[in-house]
C-alpha cells in the first residue's frame, strides 16, 4: 500500500497491491522495450477531471467550414484557433493527415509539441454518425429527428437529454434506455408514458417516483415493486385511482413544483440502498451494472477487473477510463471518449484504434504514438510515417525524454485541452467557478446568447392556455436569467404529454438532474438500520439527511 499526495488538489489518496499489480499488467511493451507505467500523481477526481475536460458534449456553435466555408454545427466556435472540417469533410481522403507530420525534438516537452501539433490538425466538427434530421446532436450514432442532445445511440425523437439509447419521445432525460414517451426522467429503462421519475425501470403512466420497478400507474410513490394504482404509496382500486388522479393537474407548472417538493420529501423519507449496483460482484461505485471485480467506479456497465472508471462499457482490465468501450475494449489506461479501444494509453476520442499511446481524435489506427486526427494509420510519431524498426527504437527514447521532465504517465493536461473547462462534462461531474478554473491555468469561454427576450411576455402556468405561437416568443430562464426558445417538435410533445412549458433554460434543466444523481465519490459509512453493523462504500456523504440501508437489510426491509 503506497499513500500519495495529489499534485493538484493536494488530497492523500492510497495505491494498494492490487492497483499497482494493474498497472504493471497495463504497462505496454514497444518492440522490446517494456514503458512501465508509474503510480498516479493525482488522485481520482483530479485525474477524472482531467480527462472530462477534454470531452465538450453540449456546447454548440454555429460557424463556417474552414474547408468548404459551408454553414456546419460545431463543437468549435468560429474564433476557435483550431481548423474545423463538417464530419464529411474530415473522413474525406482528399486531405493528408501525414503532411502535419513533424520531428521530435528532444530539448523541449513533449505536451508542448503536442499542443502545437494539434492546434494544426483539422477537427471534425461533430461526432454524430448516420444521423437523419438531427444536426444539433453530438456523440451520437444512428438517431433522427433529434435536438440538442447528447451521447446518444439509436434513438427517435429525443429532445434536451443525455445519455440515452433505444428510445423514442424523450424530453429532458438523463440516462435512459429502450424508454418511450417520457418527460423529466433520470436513471430509467424500459419506462413508458411517465414523468419525473428517478431510478425506475419496467414502469408505464407513472409520474413523480423514485425506485418503481414492474409498476404501472402510480403517482408520488417510492421503493414499490410490482405495485399498480397507488398514491404515494397507498394502494388503490382501479376505479378509485382513476377517480383520485383526476385531482392532479400534471399540466400545471404550479402544480407541478409542489408534486415535485412532494416527491423531494418522499426520497428523504425512504429508504436506501447504499448503491445502485444491480448484477455486480465484488465492486465498488454507484449505477454498475453486470460487472466483477470493478472498484471505484461509476456508471459501468459489462465491465470486469477495472477501477476508477466514469461511464464505461463492456471494459475489461483498464484503470483510469471514462465514456469507452465496447467489444474487445481491453487493457486500456487513462482513456476517455474512446470506443472499441484496444491496449490504449493516455488517448482522448480515438476509436477503433489499438496498441497506441496519446492519441488525440484518430481512427482506425495502431501502433501510432502523439499523434492527432489520424485515419487508418500506423508506426506514426507526431503524425509522421516511421517504419516498424524506426518507431520501435524511437518511442521509448521519448518515453525517457517524458520521464525525466516528470510528463510519463500523465495524461494530457488541461492547459492544452482544446475547450473551456466549462463547455465539459469535467464541469457537470466536477463544478468549479471561473476564478479557480483561471486560477489553475485552465480555459473558461463565457456563454453568449445573441436571443433578444419577448418583452412583457408572461408564460401560461397551464399548458392548455399555450397557444401555437409560443414557439415564436423568447422566454428567460427564473433561474439564470439566459434567454431559450421552445420549439415545435417540443411544444407538440408538451401539448400530447400534458405538460407544462418550462420556465428554465435546457442547461438549467440539465444541471438540476445532475443534481438528483450523487457525486462520483465513496464515503465508507455503516448501515443506518438499528442493530445491523455492516459497513459499505456509498456515494451518500454522511451528511445526507436519507436512510441509507446495507444490502441485506434493503433486501428485508424493502423488497
Amino acid at each position: 500500500m503506497q499513500k500519495n499526495n495529489c499534485k493538484l488538489c493536494g488530497e492523500e489518496f492510497l495505491i494498494d497491491d492490487e492497483e499497482l499489480a494493474l498497472l504493471d499488467k497495463l504497462s505496454p511493451t514497444v518492440g522490446s522495450v517494456k514503458l512501465t507505467i508509474p503510480p498516479p500523481t493525482h488522485c481520482f477526481t483530479c485525474r477524472s477531471k482531467r480527462r472530462l475536460g477534454w470531452r465538450n458534449e453540449r456546447s454548440l456553435y454555429n460557424r463556417k467550414s474552414d474547408k468548404s466555408g459551408n454553414d456546419i454545427v460545431s463543437m468549435y466556435p468560429q474564433d476557435s484557433e483550431y481548423p474545423v472540417y463538417s464530419s464529411d469533410e474530415w473522413y474525406a481522403d482528399d486531405w493528408d493527415d501525414k503532411s502535419y507530420g513533424r520531428d521530435f525534438d528532444f530539448s523541449r516537452p513533449f505536451f508542448e509539441q503536442f499542443a502545437e501539433l494539434n492546434a494544426k490538425t483539422p477537427k471534425v466538427a461533430l461526432l454524430n454518425n448516420n444521423p437523419e434530421n438531427s444536426d444539433y446532436i453530438n456523440r451520437a450514432e444512428g438517431n433522427k429527428n433529434s435536438y440538442m442532445s447528447f451521447d446518444l445511440g439509436w434513438n427517435d425523437s429525443i429532445l434536451y437529454s443525455r445519455s440515452v439509447y433505444n428510445s423514442d419521445n424523450l424530453t429532458d432525460c438523463t440516462f435512459c434506455r429502450k424508454s418511450s414517451f417520457c418527460y423529466e426522467c433520470i436513471d430509467c429503462e424500459n419506462v413508458t408514458n411517465s414523468a419525473h421519475c428517478i431510478n425506475s425501470t419496467d414502469l408505464s403512466g407513472c409520474n413523480f417516483c423514485y425506485n418503481l420497478h414492474g409498476c404501472h400507474d402510480c403517482a408520488l410513490c417510492t421503493n414499490l415493486f410490482n405495485k399498480n394504482f397507488c398514491i404515494e404509496n397507498k394502494q388503490y382500486s382501479k376505479e378509485e385511482y382513476t377517480e383520485k388522479i383526476k385531482e392532479f393537474d400534471f399540466g400545471s407548472k404550479q402544480k407541478v413544483e409542489d408534486y415535485k417538493k412532494r416527491l423531494s420529501e418522499n426520497m428523504r423519507s425512504c429508504v436506501h440502498r447504499f448503491a445502485n449496483n444491480l448484477k455486480c460482484e465484488n465492486c465498488t461505485g454507484d449505477y454498475l451494472e453486470n460487472c466483477k471485480n470493478v472498484k471505484y467506479s461509476f456508471g459501468a456497465k459489462n465491465s470486469e477487473n477495472c477501477r476508477y472508471m466514469i461511464d464505461p462499457e463492456r471494459g475489461k482490465d483498464s484503470m483510469n477510463d471514462c465514456s469507452s468501450g465496447g467489444d474487445g475494449a481491453e487493457l486500456n489506461y487513462e482513456i476517455i471518449g474512446s470506443g472499441w479501444p484496444y491496449n490504449m494509453k493516455f488517448s482522448n476520442a480515438s476509436w477503433h484504434c489499438s496498441d497506441s499511446l496519446y492519441l488525440c481524435f484518430c481512427q482506425n489506427c495502431k501502433n501510432c504514438f502523439g499523434c492527432s486526427n489520424m485515419k487508418r494509420a500506423e508506426y506514426c510519431i507526431m503524425n509522421k510515417q516511421y517504419s516498424k524498426d524506426e518507431y520501435e527504437k524511437l518511442v521509448p527514447k521519448i518515453v525517457e525524454h517524458m520521464k525525466s521532465i516528470g510528463e510519463w504517465g500523465e495524461f494530457f493536461p488541461l492547459d492544452i485541452s482544446e475547450f473551456g473547462y466549462n463547455e465539459t462534462v469535467a464541469n457537470e461531474y466536477f463544478p468549479m467557478d471561473k476564478k479557480d478554473v483561471l486560477k489553475n491555468g485552465w480555459k473558461w469561454r463565457d456563454k453568449v446568447d445573441n436571443l433578444i427576450p419577448t418583452s412583457d411576455f408572461q408564460v401560461p402556468d397551464n399548458i392548455r392556455d399555450v397557444k401555437d405561437d409560443m414557439i415564436e416568443k423568447v422566454l428567460v430562464c427564473e433561474i439564470t436569467k439566459r434567454p431559450y426558445k421552445i420549439q415545435g417538435q417540443e411544444l407538440a410533445f408538451y401539448m400530447k404529454q400534458n405538460i407544462p412549458i418550462p420556465h428554465k433554460h435546457p442547461d438549467q434543466r440539465h444541471h438540476e438532474r445532475l443534481q438528483l444523481r450523487n457525486a462520483p465519490k465513496l464515503y465508507h459509512r455503516k448501515c443506518m438500520n438499528d442493530g445491523c453493523n455492516n459497513e459499505f462504500e456509498t456515494t451518500y456523504s454522511p451528511d445526507r439527511p436519507e436512510k441509507v440501508y446495507c444490502e441485506k437489510c434493503y433486501q428485508d426491509n424493502v423488497i
